[in-house]
């Protein structure tokens, strides 16, 4: 069986990416939380009147806190999803019986399914990890057959190579 997928990443898809390991991590329950106690914390000190004793500085940083991580920090990613420099290549990957072949304009690279770090199945999209950091995302809409049959295909190869 062999898989060849035409891709080009646009900046929505890196942000997409982010917010999928983000959710995907165990800092997620702890941003989670952080919310949950700064809304808290800002009705409690509005409900008591405390927070109208304030100075300005407290009064922003109390505001600001329940803000962090459910709009700044998406925020953050949106911006930081724009400074990949990368984007504008086409990108083809060919998954067969024995390796992953990627192919671009600039290069041509041969990867072993026992050399994958990780191959990771989102909502929205697959991601082929290379190391802890560096990964090839695959949005779904690429994705021209059957999604989970393909997630099946190479993580079972990974699986098989690492057996070996």
């Amino acid at each position: 069986m062999k898989y060849n997928i035409k891709l080009k990443i646009t900046n929505e898809d890196i942000y997409n990416s982010s917010l999928n390991f983000l959710k995907s991590s165990k800092t997620f329950y702890f941003d989670i939380i952080f919310t949950i106690v700064a809304f808290a914390a800002l009705f409690y000190t509005i409900y008591n009147g405390a927070f109208f004793s304030f100075d300005s500085f407290r009064k922003i940083l109390i505001i600001i806190c329940p803000l962090i991580f459910p709009v700044i920090q998406p925020i953050i990613l949106y911006i930081k999803s724009f400074n990949n420099i990368n984007l504008n290549t086409e990108i083809e990957l060919e998954f067969n019986e024995n390796n992953i072949i990627i192919m671009s304009s600039k290069e041509h690279v041969t990867i072993n399914y026992i050399d994958v770090y990780n191959f990771i199945k989102f909502k929205n999209m697959h991601v082929l990890m290379y190391d802890s950091v560096h990964g090839q995302i695959i949005p779904d809409r690429f994705l021209t057959f059957d999604k989970n049959e393909f997630y099946n295909f190479v993580s079972g190869k990974i699986k098989e190579a690492r057996n070996q």
